[in-house]
Parts: C-alpha cells; sequence; structure tokens
C-alpha cells in the first residue's frame, strides 16, 4: 500500500511540477494544431468511414504526437542524477522504482492531455453529427492501444537514451529513430520494424478494431492479416518494450546512486 501511496504521491508531484513548465507548452501545443491540420479534424482525413477516420487519427497522433512528448521529456530520468537530489529524494517514502516511474509517469500524462482531448473530441463530434455512439468509444480504443502505448514506449526509450548520452544528441536521434521503427517505406532498403507486429505505430491495432486497412499484409509471421490475436500481440509487444526499457533505465540509475 505504501508504495502505490509514494508512487501517486510523486505523480501528483512531478505532473504538478510539469503543468507550470511554459516551454512544455509552447512545444506541444503547436504540434497539436499541425496535427489537427494534417488529420483534417474534426472530420478526419480517411474518406472510407468515421470510424477508419478516427483510426487514421490516431496513427497520426501516436507518429507526430508521440515524438513531441518525447522530445520534450527526454530528460527526466537523467534529471535525478543531479548534486543534491540523492539525499533529498532519500528523505522520500518512495523507493528509487518507484520514483522512477513516478517521475516518468507525472510529466507524461500531463503532455498527453492534448492528444487526448483532440482525439476525444474528434470522436464526440463524429457521433453527435452520424448519431453513432461506437466512434465515442472508438476513440477511446485508439487512446488506449495506439496512442497512449506508442507515446510512453518512446518518452521511456528517450529517457534511458538519456542516461548514456547528453539529452540533446538523444532529441537529435529520436526523429530517424521513429520514422525507422513506424513508417519506413520499403522504397528506402533498409531493415525495420515499420508495417509489422513488432512496430509501436499501432497497425494491427487500428486494423483490428478501428476499420483501418493495413499497407502490406503478405502473410508471413511479421506480416499476418490483421486479427485479434495479430492485434492483441502488437500491443503486448509494444507494452513489454516499454516495461524492459524502464527497467534498463533503473538500473543504470541504480548504480549511479
Amino acid at each position: 500500500m505504501s508504495a502505490f501511496l509514494g508512487l501517486g504521491a510523486t505523480i501528483r508531484y512531478e505532473a504538478t511540477l510539469a503543468l507550470r513548465q511554459r516551454v512544455l507548452w509552447l512545444s506541444l501545443l503547436p504540434l497539436t494544431a499541425l496535427i489537427m491540420v494534417l488529420g483534417g479534424f474534426p472530420h478526419g482525413r480517411n474518406r472510407s468511414g468515421e470510424m477508419a477516420a478516427i483510426g487514421d487519427t490516431a496513427l497520426l497522433i501516436n507518429f507526430l504526437g508521440s515524438l513531441g512528448i518525447a522530445i520534450a521529456l527526454a530528460d527526466r530520468l537523467a534529471g535525478q542524477r543531479r548534486p543534491g537530489l540523492r539525499e533529498l529524494f532519500g528523505a522520500t517514502p518512495a523507493g528509487g522504482g518507484i520514483r522512477s516511474l513516478g517521475v516518468l509517469l507525472g510529466p507524461w500524462l500531463v503532455a498527453s492531455i492534448p492528444s487526448a482531448l483532440v482525439l476525444s473530441a474528434m470522436g464526440a463530434w463524429l457521433t453527435i453529427t452520424t448519431g453513432e455512439p461506437e466512434l465515442s468509444v472508438a476513440a477511446a480504443v485508439g487512446l488506449l492501444t495506439i496512442v497512449a502505448p506508442g507515446s510512453l514506449l518512446l518518452t521511456v526509450l528517450a529517457n534511458v537514451a538519456s542516461l548514456l548520452l547528453p539529452s540533446t544528441v538523444v532529441r537529435v536521434l529520436l526523429l530517424p529513430f521513429w520514422y525507422w521503427a513506424t513508417v519506413l517505406t520499403p522504397l528506402i532498403p533498409l531493415p525495420t520494424v515499420a508495417r509489422t507486429v513488432l512496430s509501436p505505430l499501432g497497425d494491427y491495432q487500428a486494423a483490428q478494431w478501428l476499420d483501418v486497412t493495413l499497407a502490406r499484409q503478405d502473410g508471413g509471421w511479421l506480416h499476418p492479416a490483421p486479427g485479434f490475436l495479430h492485434g492483441v500481440a502488437a500491443l503486448g509487444i509494444t507494452l513489454a518494450t516499454t516495461a524492459l526499457a524502464f527497467l534498463v533505465g533503473h538500473l543504470l540509475l541504480a548504480e549511479n546512486r
């Protein structure tokens, strides 16, 4: 119970600090506006159906919005190495792992608000204009299975990388890495996890639950036809990778305490 209380307190404290950071909003709000323009808000850019429009918007938010959040929050774990903070943290009831988790989750939850509002508002608008309440549910599904997992994964990876490299370098490298992992096309002859069940973009979740057509499905184990098991597998791989990356970051921090 004390661990949950410590985690909750850390999340609230870090979220409050993030809410007051003007730089965070100055970087994320213009990006959110760009997503709305590119995504054809509130109708969406996919004309095959409202459900698919929500799915396409969720994928767009995951690609652009997750990148912006990770760049903005890339130095949260590395910030715990600042002089004097180790003694300050030692006086708190939360353990090292709980504290690191709260340091990441608090700002990430705050930074995710604009993207969540865009997709939720789109679902609500389409529900009102079409009279189909399942579209609001679809927006929630997009947030929980596509946007949130991808965003959290990239944020955790950025923070772990910042424990090994300067945060400025990590921020520069995030764009080519995320492009490689999510939307790299066959025109560029490089091995990539993009358009496979290993990709954190959420293609298979969007295909299974939001009527989005996959760009590639040749029947191979990396490119299977969309289905419930493949959608769950893709989501599970993203979540498992996030947990593994966080564990690595926690161990790196523990070595320096």
